[in-house]
């Protein structure tokens, strides 16, 4: 499992990222209290779909 830090708004918000199987990223992390967990084909796609789904969410 690698920390990374996502930018949403204006706020770094820490995201776990880890690969579940070959082809399978999965981020995971916590903005405005709602735990959000998003899948990608890479680690970069997993942590870029986060984000997204983070502003999305926030508002």
């Amino acid at each position: 499992m690698t920390e990374r830090t996502a930018k949403v708004w204006d706020k770094d918000v820490p995201v776990s990222v880890h690969q579940k199987s070959k082809s399978v990223w999965v981020a995971v992390g916590t903005y405005h209290g709602q735990r959000i967990e998003a899948k990608g084909r890479s680690e970069s796609a997993a942590l870029a779909l986060w984000r997204e789904t983070a502003r999305y969410r926030g508002g």
